[in-house]
């Protein structure tokens, strides 16, 4: 026995109604998976710096945010770390 038209026409919109909800749910894990991706790397940054620095973890968030301000303020730095991130991070790498 064959489908009528209008038969066929809902099946088809069910299955876009599932699609679009399989859609959805693969976006939602894209952003999980950036964000999770983005921690690791604050996290790990965060730990870089304290092992350069470890005075810095006994600062405020405040003074934290402060002392990098001022650190990374100077235009000759600020030149420096815009150059160091055009090539890529390969001029960071070496050192």
């Amino acid at each position: 026995m064959s489908k009528t038209t209008t038969q066929k026409r809902i099946t088809i919109e069910e299955q876009i109604k599932q699609l679009e909800k399989q859609r959805k749910q693969l976006i939602r894990e894209e952003k999980s998976e950036a964000e999770k991706a983005r921690m690791k790397r604050v996290s790990n940054r965060g730990i870089f710096i304290e092992k350069l620095m470890p005075s810095l973890a006994n600062m405020t968030d405040n003074e934290f945010e402060s002392y990098m301000k001022k650190a990374l303020s100077p235009p000759v730095l600020q030149a420096d770390i815009s150059t160091n991130i055009s090539a890529k991070g390969s001029a960071l790498d070496d050192k």
